[in-house]
């Protein structure tokens, strides 16, 4: 049986929708859409602009015990979200991916992911919510520069048509890492990891004193950002913000 795409015009959030769709027996595979959301949620409680025009979209997965770690999501969004930029825009616009899953489109994020997890009558759940600037992007308040696909040079740009297409971009990426695994994912990740072997600044918390920066030398086994520091010692960052350069830390 083929999962279910249920497109909304507004909702507070696809994800939380995705929670209420969950209590009500919503079955593995199912994708909230919307055309608004009110409420869109980002990471660390921030909030996800979310005019219409653009894609909001959450994925229901019920992890099975055999499953590789459920983090590797995260990834599995991020390479989906590539795969949907790739396709729509042209061969020259560089498309990369920032560890661990944000998307760039000549160096600005194209699009934000959010993961939540729970269970539900004794069975896991993990909810996939991507958000992507389709058509329109944010100008002021963030962490890194942004940008939309059109505005990138994609030249048709349909927001229902890119619902379905991220779905099968997203089911045959999970494919791969459900049968690969961690080192599958890992070598997909590496074939755009953006700022390799460049000067880079982790911040993995709110203190600054914490902050890592050095040079970023690639992925370990866990998909941990590896970052060689000033003295050569190589930290693995498991999470963290990245920004290139002399960055905005």
């Amino acid at each position: 049986m083929t999962a279910p795409i249920i497109d909304l015009d507004t909702v507070d959030s696809t994800n939380l929708e995705a929670r209420r769709r969950i209590a009500a027996g919503a079955v593995d595979g199912t994708v909230v859409t919307a055309r608004q959301q009110t409420g869109g949620l980002a990471r660390r409680g921030r909030t996800w602009t979310s005019p219409p025009g653009n894609l909001y979209w959450s994925r229901i997965s019920y992890p099975a015990p055999t499953w590789p770690p459920v983090w590797g999501l995260s990834m599995v969004c991020g390479l989906a979200v590539l795969d949907l930029a790739c396709a729509a825009l042209p061969d020259d616009v560089a498309v990369t991916l920032k560890w661990p899953n944000d998307v760039l489109v000549e160096g600005a994020k194209v699009a934000g992911i959010l993961l939540e997890s729970g269970e539900s009558g004794g069975r896991p759940w993990v909810i996939s919510g991507i958000g992507i600037n389709l058509v329109s992007a944010p100008s002021t308040g963030l962490l890194y520069a942004a940008t939309d696909l059109r505005s990138s040079g994609a030249e048709d740009i349909d927001r229902d048509r890119a619902a379905g297409d991220l779905a099968g971009h997203f089911d045959r990426r999970l494919a791969a890492y459900l049968a690969g695994g961690l080192p599958a994912i890992r070598a997909a990740v590496l074939d755009h990891l953006a700022g390799l072997d460049e000067p880079i600044v982790a911040r993995i918390s709110d203190d600054p004193d914490q902050n890592v920066a050095g040079t970023l030398r690639g992925l370990d086994a866990q998909c941990r950002a590896e970052i060689e520091t000033a003295d050569g010692t190589v930290r693995a960052i498991a999470a963290g913000d990245l920004f290139f350069g002399a960055g905005r830390a």
